[in-house]
């Protein structure tokens, strides 16, 4: 890397002596060497490809789940994320390529009510994104929680229950 540093220096001031003409034939021609040399073996062939299809998964609170993407790596690959689009639209990012574990899998543990909702694999590089997605659904899920107008109108009717019953 010190020797490439050195070579762009020296062609940097040949650019300012000699003129642009002849250095930026010079100049293309050191940087074609070093993009080939660097890309050796990369296939540039598209965006990423995801073979599988992801499927809807119902479960009972308590349970695990998982969903896979089956990203083909033969293609430069710069990014794979894993997403959680709730109920309400929000989208929260679940995994990147710095989390822990492989990026093809998530798993979710331990299901409640707000693991509900779509989750979403994304791989992309310089030319494009591939998304897959499928549906998390909680059966059984937990009743909804009352609000406080019906609990006071619960507690007031246990009240006047109570006070019809005492007299």
């Amino acid at each position: 890397m010190r020797e490439l540093r050195k070579v762009l220096i020296i062609l940097n001031c040949l650019l300012y002596a000699e003129g642009a003409s002849v250095v930026e034939g010079i100049m293309k021609n050191v940087a074609t060497r070093i993009h080939n040399s660097v890309m050796k073996g990369v296939n540039l062939c598209g965006r990423p490809q995801i073979s599988n299809v992801m499927q809807n998964i119902t479960v009972n609170p308590g349970d695990t789940a998982s969903f896979i993407c089956t990203v083909d790596m033969k293609c430069l690959v710069s990014y794979i994320q894993w997403y959680h689009e709730l109920n309400n639209g929000t989208m929260k990012l679940l995994r990147t390529g710095r989390t822990n574990g492989t990026p093809y899998k998530i798993t979710i543990t331990d299901i409640r009510a707000p693991d509900e909702g779509f989750y979403t694999c994304i791989a992309g590089n310089t030319i494009g994104e591939t998304v897959r997605s499928a549906y998390l659904k909680v059966s059984g899920g937990s009743l909804p929680l009352p609000s406080w107008s019906n609990i006071i109108l619960f507690l007031h009717i246990l009240l006047v229950i109570n006070s019809t019953v005492i007299k």
